[in-house]
């Protein structure tokens, strides 16, 4: 793996991490009435990057069900390391290839 394709890998890994915790915030709203959509932040491998992803909170566990998996803006992928699996209004899913996804699967949050 290049030194470019770890750090597009980091980058992700570390805005997994901060919506991980938006997602908490969200849960602590949602149980004082808040709607179950949410906004977490693109976590593509662009680190200059902070445009915003609307999701439901079924679809967020989605994708977090793996380890392997990110959702960011359409237009944000970078084939040298990921594909594009899934797609709904206002996002893409994509899933590291195999030598991203073990820094991906060992900086798992929730692992």
């Amino acid at each position: 793996m290049s030194s470019r394709e770890e750090r597009v890998a980091r980058n992700e890994a570390l805005f997994r991490a901060v919506n991980e915790r938006i997602e908490q915030v969200h849960e602590d709203a949602r149980d004082l009435g808040a709607n179950d959509t949410f906004a977490v932040l693109c976590e593509c491998g662009d680190q200059n990057c902070v445009e915003e992803v609307q999701l439901t909170t079924q679809r967020y566990e989605q994708v977090r069900a793996d380890p392997r998996t990110f959702v960011i803006v359409p237009g944000h992928a970078i084939p040298e390391v990921e594909e594009i699996v899934d797609e709904g209004a206002g996002f893409e899913v994509v899933r590291k290839h195999d030598e991203e996804a073990e820094i991906a699967e060992r900086t798992d949050p929730r692992a």
